[in-house]
């Protein structure tokens, strides 16, 4: 028992040390470059910040980026070892623990390492119970490792009872740290989790067992090929591939169809998608440099910080994130057009799939692409270069804007703009990307075309009292018939079936309650109208396969 557990740990560690020390060593370089920086910059202007390590924001922001790096790294490792483990002739328990407790050995081992260098460089002998409250956060993650394997594992086999609970559990776990730091309560100070109860430690130490017991269990399913979904899961997973790419997924259960989709999937993204998001992930890079410059010119040194000040970000990552989603379009929709994807073409129409899962698969890889842009440029670009200036500036930054939107009333404001601003990012990508797959593209640009054109027409009849009320409400019944026809044609060529059609109807309508209040007017057909320009958001499920199916028979 004792040399089985062994192998499978010593693989694992064989290949996670070299990448687990340059982790470290990036850490403490990074903090000692920065601080450095800090430091200079503060004696350049007469100045000491003696606070730069008050518990707080600093402490929040190295746990986050440490424990998602170090963890990612410890789980990457043991998860990339366990088909090879599967094959070996150990019981499933030993892989199981062998697998959950190396991982908590790599990451318990790269934060000593990297707290011991803070200890040396930037620390004093008080550092845990003052400011850096390490052991406390440590156990829980560990805890928290262990709970997330369990889950993993658990959820091979998913059901709605194993999803419900896992999520609630670890709901739970998360609000039961966050209390330790607020004694008394949420409503008070917070405080440094500095001592860790014989209660506290009881609790970790239980739910830790038990997460491996349940672990070592449901990996021992997967490695015999007992664990399946349960019934209402699968029934729950079919409605929903339904309602997301509006198409069942019946025939995916043949190995056949299956393939065949993976090989689509594999050789569009490399064709069309890749390229895209890759120019996506320069932008974000681009966007995170010109925002950071832009947080530090614009904010004046000792003022409250206001809207004016994230103004320039705000429109920088928008022009990024446009630029962003034209390479992105270009690129997905030229997969149709240009003449260079002739072979592409060819592909589509001889692929041993039916148009509404030649569709399905295409819109998967549009979701997954625009996805991924849209998280790098806004949580990179823009997230990280608001947290990373908030690190250098100080503590109250963070805290500053959100009393500031509070204050102001403009929490329920920010919101409803962002929302607002990813229905706009997804429907004008997924739009266009309809328009430039049809088969004539010249006939959808024509329907832009004319839309604008309604559109500046009725711009001198919004000045009329008389004629504003009709002609607002003609422009919000033709953009109605538009999506009704689509959606029809769609339905009747077998594209889409009749759960996609109620179910984009019944988020549409959820889109126009929840912004009808949010419009700025107080008329009615101004808000109609503005409400009939959501449907937008649900039209590319129908125009997206008939633009797939007109150009694969054509």
């Amino acid at each position: 028992m004792s040399s089985a557990f062994v192998m499978t740990t010593r693989l694992i560690w064989k290949r996670a040390w070299p990448q687990a020390l340059c982790c470290v060593v990036a850490f403490v370089l990074y903090s000692y470059v920065v601080l450095k920086v800090i430091a200079v910059a503060e004696e350049f202007e007469g100045r000491v910040h003696i606070d730069i390590f008050k518990f707080g924001f600093l402490f929040a922001f190295y746990m986050l980026l440490s424990s998602f790096a170090f963890l990612g790294i410890s789980v990457a490792m043991t998860i990339g070892f366990q088909k090879y483990f599967l094959r070996l002739p150990i019981p499933s328990r030993t892989i199981a623990s062998g697998m959950m407790f190396t991982a908590v050995t790599l990451f318990l081992s790269m934060q000593l390492l990297t707290n011991g260098f803070y200890r040396l460089l930037f620390f004093d002998q008080n550092w845990l119970s003052d400011y850096w409250p390490l052991v406390g956060t440590l156990l829980f993650l560990v805890t928290f490792t262990l709970v997330g394997y369990a889950v993993f594992w658990l959820l091979q086999a998913p059901s709605l009872t194993r999803l419900c609970t896992s999520v609630s559990f670890i709901a739970g776990m998360l609000f039961w740290f966050l209390s330790r730091f607020y004694p008394d309560g949420f409503s008070g100070a917070v405080v440094p989790w500095t001592q860790v109860t014989l209660s506290e430690f009881g609790t970790m130490l239980v739910v830790s067992v038990g997460a491996w017991y349940l672990g070592t269990i449901a990996f021992a399913q997967i490695r015999s090929g007992t664990a399946v979904p349960s019934p209402a899961w699968e029934i729950l997973h079919q409605r929903w591939k339904v309602l997301a790419v509006g198409a069942s997924s019946e025939r995916v259960t043949d190995p056949h169809s299956q393939t065949a989709i993976a090989t689509l999937k594999q050789v569009h993204w490399r064709n069309s998608c890749r390229s895209g998001v890759l120019i996506g992930f320069g932008l974000a890079g681009v966007a995170f440099c010109c925002n950071l410059a832009a947080f530090f010119i614009w904010a004046e040194p000792g003022a409250d910080l206001g809207p004016m000040t994230y103004l320039p970000a705000l429109f920088l990552t928008g022009l990024f994130l446009q630029f962003a989603v034209g390479a992105l379009m270009i690129k997905i929709g030229g997969t149709l057009t240009f003449k260079g994807k002739q072979q592409m073409k060819d592909y589509w129409g001889t692929v041993p799939l039916i148009d509404r899962e030649l569709a399905a698969a295409l819109m998967e890889n549009i979701l997954k692409a625009g996805m991924l842009v849209l998280l790098a440029i806004v949580p990179v670009g823009l997230g990280g270069s608001y947290l990373l200036y908030a690190l250098i500036q100080g503590q109250g930054v963070v805290s500053s804007d959100w009393q500031f939107l509070v204050e102001h009333q403009q929490v329920a404001d920010a919101i409803y703009l962002i929302v607002f601003g990813m229905l706009f990012y997804w429907s004008t990508m997924l739009n266009f990307t309809a328009v430039g797959w049809f088969p004539r593209p010249c006939f959808g640009w024509w329907v832009v075309l004319s839309l604008a054109a309604v559109y500046f027409l009725s711009l001198p009849a919004s000045g009329l009292p008389l004629l504003r009320a009709p002609v607002f409400l003609l422009d919000a019944c033709l953009i109605w018939g538009i999506t009704v026809l689509a959606f029809l044609h769609a339905y009747r060529s077998s594209l889409i079936g009749g759960k996609t059609i109620w179910r984009a109807a019944l988020f549409y309508l959820l889109l126009c309650i929840a912004f009808w209040n949010y419009w700025d007017s107080d008329l009615f057909f101004d808000r109609v109208l503005l409400s009939a320009l959501l449907v937008f958001t649900v039209l590319p499920f129908a125009t997206i396969p008939l633009a797939v199916s007109w150009n694969r028979h054509r």
